[in-house]
């Protein structure tokens, strides 16, 4: 069942990643071609590349995570032996998955207020929130990809 359920993030993960990446590229090409072939464009393609690309990058953490291939430190780990890596790989992901769990806290605290807001996007018209969940889900998806490397690090 948990590898049910973790297959399932993964896929939601790269999915969601994949077509918003791919949804960027086609209303950017559309952009374009409105603007400079006809002279017109959109006046909501940027603010909503803008939003796809904040979320692609708090979902596409996680995926980094998970994968082992996000930007670290690994000058100490040279002088370690692979027993002392796995250690230190350990120690890092709690760390930061303790950091995710705080960074989760504050960015739902954010949503929170823009809530209360009742603020909207300029050119879209959605609640201001909506963007702004990106971050306290990212975060989460980040303290749950850094807790399961506390038990399976990832070692170069």
């Amino acid at each position: 069942m948990k590898n049910r359920i973790n297959s399932l993030i993964n896929n939601i993960e790269e999915y969601f990643c994949g077509l918003a990446l791919f949804s960027t590229l086609v209303i950017l090409f559309i952009n374009v071609v409105l603007r400079y072939i006809f002279k017109a464009s959109t006046t909501w393609a940027e603010e909503v590349i803008r939003y796809l690309m904040v979320w692609t990058a708090f979902i596409g953490g996680s995926i980094c995570i998970r994968k082992g291939i996000h930007v670290g430190i690994d000058f100490f780990l040279q002088f370690v032996n692979s027993d002392g890596k796995r250690v230190v790989a350990s120690i890092t992901n709690f760390i930061c998955g303790i950091f995710c769990i705080i960074m989760t806290y504050y960015a739902w605290e954010l949503v929170k207020f823009n809530m209360s807001t009742g603020q909207v996007t300029p050119a879209l018209g959605i609640p201001m929130y909506l963007p702004y969940l990106a971050a306290p889900l990212g975060f989460f998806l980040m303290t749950i990809r850094f807790f399961q490397g506390v038990f399976r690090p990832h070692i170069s």
